[in-house]
C-alpha cells in the first residue's frame, strides 16, 4: 500500500513539473530586450539589453527611432510557425501595434546577428554576423523595403470602386469651368 502512495505521488509531482514546463511563463529568457519604434510603426528589438554599446544606441536613436519598452524576452516562432528566436512578449507587439520589425542579437566584442520579423515572409534569420558598419547600411535597406512592401498593399486596398474612370479622368484632363462665359449671355 506504502508503494502505491509513493507511486502515486511520485506520478502527481512528475506531472506537474510537467504543466510547469509547459506554460508559456516558462518559456522566458534569462535576457533582457530593448524596444525601439519610429513613428512608421516599425521596431528595432535588441538583446540583451545589458550588451547594447553607446553606438549601436546613437545610431539607432539618430535613425529615428526611440526606446519605448523593455522587459524579458520570450523565445517565439515566427508568424508562419519557422524560424525562432527571443523577441518581446506578443502582447507587447500588438500593444505597440508593431507588424515589421528587426531583431539584434548582440554578441561578444560588438559582433551582432541580425533578423527580420515580417507578416509576410515570416520570421528570417539570416546566419551572417554584422559588425556596425554592416547595420549601418543594411538597417536603411530593410527599412526602405518595408515601406515600399506597405505603399502596395495601401494603393492595393485603398483603390477607388471605379478605378477605370479615375484612371480616364487622370489621363485625359479637361478643364471645366463652373460659370464659362459663352452660356452666361445670350448671342
Amino acid at each position: 500500500m506504502r508503494g502505491i502512495k509513493k507511486l502515486i505521488i511520485a506520478l502527481f509531482t512528475i506531472g506537474l513539473l510537467i504543466v510547469g514546463f509547459l506554460r508559456p511563463d516558462s518559456a522566458i529568457a534569462e535576457y533582457k530586450y530593448q524596444l525601439y519604434q519610429n513613428h512608421e510603426n516599425f521596431g528595432i528589438l535588441v538583446f540583451p539589453a545589458e550588451n547594447i554599446f553607446a553606438e549601436l544606441d546613437e545610431f539607432i536613436q539618430k535613425s529615428g527611432f526611440n526606446s519605448v519598452e523593455s522587459g524579458h524576452s520570450v523565445m517565439r516562432f515566427g508568424p508562419n510557425n519557422e524560424n525562432q528566436t527571443y523577441m518581446m512578449p506578443e502582447s507587447v507587439q500588438r500593444k505597440h501595434s508593431m507588424d515589421r520589425f528587426i531583431i539584434l542579437q548582440v554578441l561578444a566584442q560588438k559582433n551582432i546577428l541580425i533578423g527580420i520579423f515580417d507578416p509576410e515572409w515570416g520570421l528570417t534569420l539570416p546566419s551572417a554576423i554584422y559588425q556596425l558598419d554592416g547595420l549601418k547600411e543594411n538597417i536603411p535597406k530593410t527599412l526602405n523595403i518595408f515601406r515600399e512592401q506597405l505603399n502596395k498593399r495601401e494603393t492595393r486596398r485603398h483603390e477607388p470602386q471605379d478605378s477605370r474612370w479615375m484612371r480616364l479622368f487622370t489621363t485625359h484632363a479637361a478643364t471645366i469651368y463652373k460659370n464659362p462665359l459663352f452660356f452666361s449671355k445670350q448671342h
